[in-house]
């Protein structure tokens, strides 16, 4: 067993669960349509839905939200598609993946080229703490940090060294201890747990971001960037947050997306012009523009604008950050070909940009230049309350079997006394609360039963002595 007295930060391995699950994306934009997890872990969906990216179990436009099959438990989505061809993914607490829409080239996942109108799980996948869609191919995380990926594969974006499609995910070969995935609609980001970025797949613009414009077929690492926070991939362009607040972008720069007042492309990272103080929890990037969130609240856009998506009122392309107007209290955002969706602390949602499919889910198709609410969407899921829980250092717990198949588990506590053992469910829910003293700690161990609770994975935190010990569990 680990002395917990002399450790005092937690492994980055055990970072990857719950690093990934606090920050679950609850908006999502594809080309045309976009995607929401409700307040009640339901998901819903609007705008384009040609080949069902909706799935409602049917192929019409909606400019309203629908609900997406009987799904329940969701905590997180994703949307993809460059046009009419287009999918989307939802993440179930239980760490299984479900998708719906074009399935052309197999980016649904369950071993078929069939599309679907309603969900399908994909094949094979479990554990998974992150998922992202690109344009016909997609992607998903483990909590061992392993990446695995799935459908179209003309351009390497898979990162198994060949060019061959598949319809069932496969594990990315050599790619380990990753923290956060970005599909752009033709390549791929990995982001690892030493601050390092790593790409692959379409590289026409630059945006493997390797000092060429050759496509890759396995994972490569981006030149010069270290000490990264977030990622997110566009339609040819990459971007990247640091832990000091600045932002990186790379590859296409047509429409000024890279930020750097120029409108030439770059096949390494530059830095976006006059913007720090950046918070790496919120961002993103669509088929040719950007948001980020600044430490003051503020919301910035750059890039393309020729539908208002950047939100500062006007039409015209920005090559250098602008702040949309009237916005703060972000806690989510994402954005699509031309369009811009955030969703706020309070759970409203708000859009703006093209809306000629209804992708802003408003009830209208009217552009919006600036900001709008969408009044007739549901409460969007708030940040998970686990992520306040785990947002400091803490001391690691030891916690045995894990996973757990009967619910039923042991806490090693190493001469841990006269605390508090708390259990939350992966909604950040506390589902068991007991007292930590003499009479319930037997030969340093204390049993702790969650099995009348759903498969899934569990963070158990015991507070004592001032210090909090912590360990992620999985109920199989």
């Amino acid at each position: 067993m680990k002395n917990m007295k002399n450790k005092i930060t937690i492994t980055m391995l055990a970072l990857v669960g719950i690093s990934n699950i606090t920050t679950a994306q609850h908006v999502a934009c594809g080309g045309w349509h976009s995607a929401i997890v409700c307040s009640d872990n339901t998901v819903k969906a609007f705008g384009e839905n040609a080949t069902g990216q909706l799935g409602d179990g049917s192929n019409t436009d909606q400019n309203s939200p629908v609900g997406v099959g009987n799904l329940t438990g969701m905590l997180a989505v994703s949307a993809g598609g460059d046009q009419l061809e287009a999918h989307s993914m939802a993440l179930k607490n239980d760490g299984t993946v479900w998708a719906w829409g074009s399935n052309l080239y197999g980016g649904l996942g369950n071993g078929s080229a069939d599309n679907t109108n309603t969900p399908v799980q994909a094949i094979g996948l479990n554990n998974i703490t992150a998922i992202s869609t690109g344009g016909w191919h997609s992607a998903a995380l483990k909590d061992d940090g392993t990446v695995w990926a799935w459908g179209w594969n003309t351009d390497g974006q898979l990162g198994d060294g060949t060019l061959n499609d598949k319809s069932i995910a496969a594990q990315v070969p050599g790619l380990t201890g990753v923290t956060a995935i970005s599909a752009g609609t033709y390549h791929l980001l990995a982001l690892k747990s030493d601050g390092t970025v790593w790409a692959w797949g379409d590289n026409i613009s630059g945006q493997i971001g390797d000092g060429s414009n050759t496509d890759r077929k396995t994972p490569i690492q981006v030149n010069n960037l270290s000490n990264v926070v977030k990622i997110a991939a566009g339609r040819f362009f990459s971007m990247a947050i640091k832990s000091d607040g600045t932002v990186w972008t790379w590859g296409e720069n047509l429409y000024g997306q890279l930020g750097n007042g120029t409108t030439t492309n770059s096949n390494i990272p530059v830095q976006v012009s006059a913007l720090s103080g950046i918070t790496g929890a919120v961002a993103a990037t669509g088929a040719f523009h950007c948001m980020v969130v600044k430490s003051d609240n503020t919301v910035w856009a750059w890039g393309r604008n020729t539908y208002g998506n950047l939100g500062d009122n006007t039409i015209t392309h920005k090559s250098t950050p602008v702040q949309m107007i009237g916005m703060s209290d972000v806690a989510g955002m994402a954005a699509g070909t031309n369009f811009s969706i955030v969703h706020k602390t309070d759970g409203t949602l708000w859009g703006c940009g093209r809306n000629l499919s209804g992708q802003l889910g408003d009830g209208t198709i009217t552009q919006h230049n600036v900001l709008t609410q969408s009044t007739g969407v549901c409460t969007i899921a708030s940040p998970l309350a686990i992520q306040t829980v785990f947002s400091q250092n803490y001391y690691e717990l030891n916690a045995a079997p894990n996973p757990t198949p009967t619910g039923i588990f042991t806490l090693k506590l190493n001469g841990l006394r006269n605390g508090v053992v708390e259990v939350f469910n992966s909604f950040g829910q506390k589902v068991l609360e007991q007292s930590l003293n003499e009479k319930t700690v037997n030969d340093n161990a204390l049993s702790v039963d969650i099995s009348a609770q759903a498969k899934g994975v569990y963070f158990v935190t015991v507070t004592c002595n001032g210090q909090t010990h912590h360990q992620k569990i999985s109920r199989n």
